[in-house]
């Protein structure tokens, strides 16, 4: 839980310039949070501006 905390600290930190580079880490991160059974809301995800940047792929679909 902690280090997904880190995770969506870290992605927060990224710009509409430098989101895709980040693009792994966000997969991870969506990945993680739909695997964690404990975890129910996904929107702030959604926020992120690396997890927006995958709009349009199946990873970014599976939050809606």
């Amino acid at each position: 839980e902690l280090a997904s905390k880190v995770m969506i600290e870290l992605l927060g930190t990224y710009t509409d310039e430098n989101a895709s580079y980040a693009r792994e880490d966000a997969i991870k991160c969506i990945a993680t949070a739909l695997a964690d059974p404990n975890t129910f809301l996904l929107d702030p995800l959604l926020a992120l501006k690396p997890v927006r940047f995958l709009e349009g792929e199946l990873i970014h679909d599976l939050l809606n």
